[in-house]
This record gives C-alpha cells, sequence and structure tokens, in this order.
C-alpha cells in the first residue's frame, strides 16, 4: 500500500548525553528528625510526666538527634 506523504514519519526520542538523570530527593534525614523526635517525646513523657519544659526539650534533643543520623545515613549511601 502506498504511503500517504502528508503522514509524519515515526522518530525515535534519544535524550542528550549530557543530560543528568533526575533523581527524586531521598533523604533519610526528614524521616530520621521525625522518629527520634517522636521517641524524644515518648522517653520525656515516661520519664517526667506532663512537663511541658522537659516534653519540648525531649522532642527537640530528639530531633536534633535524628538529624545528624539521616545525614549520615544519607553519607554512607551516598559513598556506592
Amino acid at each position: 500500500m502506498p504511503r500517504s506523504k502528508k503522514r509524519k514519519k515515526h522518530h525515535d526520542y534519544h535524550p542528550p548525553a549530557n543530560a543528568e538523570k533526575s533523581k527524586k530527593n531521598r533523604s533519610a534525614v526528614l524521616v530520621g528528625v521525625l522518629f527520634f523526635g517522636m521517641l524524644g517525646l515518648g522517653v520525656a513523657y515516661f520519664a517526667k510526666g506532663y512537663a511541658p519544659l522537659w516534653i519540648f526539650g525531649g522532642t527537640i534533643a530528639g530531633a536534633v538527634g535524628g538529624y545528624f543520623f539521616g545525614k549520615q545515613i544519607d553519607k554512607s549511601f551516598a559513598k556506592k
């Protein structure tokens, strides 16, 4: 069957060789901060009862620890 001259031809898409692949920002820092913050909140609550200063301090201390833990996890997975 003859091919129509008006019909578009098929082209294969080839991305440029120097194009970077999009990488989703998967970071263990956010997960570490949330998990350790909740853990610090729980420890402070069970250790001192309902004392807002201690609960706030425990949550902040846990979040700081989670931040450093997450940064270390990211650093260790970056080394391939």
